[in-house]
């Protein structure tokens, strides 16, 4: 059983451990250096749900957003998703409106690097991956920070608060997911108006 309870709907986001196992360590032992949950690796937006019955949803990862079949990770037992934060139907249509739009960016290799070097404490000068300006549609995307973006565009609640995008993390997604963080929150107005 996964960590989640409940169905999942479009706009939901899933935090899952996969990957090459070389890979999925790597990123969760960053996660234990910050100090966040280190069961998960990776984060898929909710997308669809196909003629057949299968789930589908949108992931940032190494060839680029593409699309995934959520047959397996909805079951797996470290999954664990946000399906119990409010969402309305029209920001749950934005959100797959956004992941549409993102299909085919590139991922983000220098957002990579700066993640590593936050999660070692080194020091290299200046931040190699700088935030998003406001309103910038991101041109390179990780999995995790392609969800952060999407919520923030939508306005709903999300692991950087509005404040760290480009820098979110699996382990703030599962943190905040676990502590269910989206509790308490007033939304600021949709900022999505299309074309990415």
């Amino acid at each position: 059983m996964p960590r989640y309870s409940g169905s999942i709907g479009i706009g939901d986001v899933l935090v899952t451990r996969e990957g090459p196992w070389w890979a999925s360590a790597a990123i969760r032992f960053g996660a234990k250096l910050r100090r966040r949950p280190d069961f998960c690796n990776h984060a898929i937006v909710v997308h669809h749900r196909d003629e057949a019955g299968t789930l589908w949803g949108v992931e940032g990862r190494p060839g680029g957003v593409g699309w995934r079949d959520l047959s397996g990770p909805v079951t797996w037992p470290l999954t664990n998703a946000n399906n119990t934060q409010p969402k309305t139907d029209d920001q749950r249509a934005q959100l797959a409106e956004i992941m549409v739009e993102m299909l085919g960016r590139p991922y983000d290799w220098r957002g990579i690097a700066e993640d590593t070097r936050q999660a070692l404490h080194l020091v290299w000068g200046r931040s190699l991956a700088l935030e998003w300006a406001e309103g910038e549609i991101p041109g390179q995307v990780v999995c995790s920070s392609l969800a952060d973006f999407a919520y923030e565009k939508v306005g709903l609640q999300n692991p950087g608060g509005g404040k760290i995008t480009r820098a979110t993390t699996p382990g703030d997604w599962d943190a905040w997911m676990i502590e269910h963080d989206w509790q308490g929150f007033s939304p600021p107005a949709a900022q999505w108006s299309g074309g990415a």
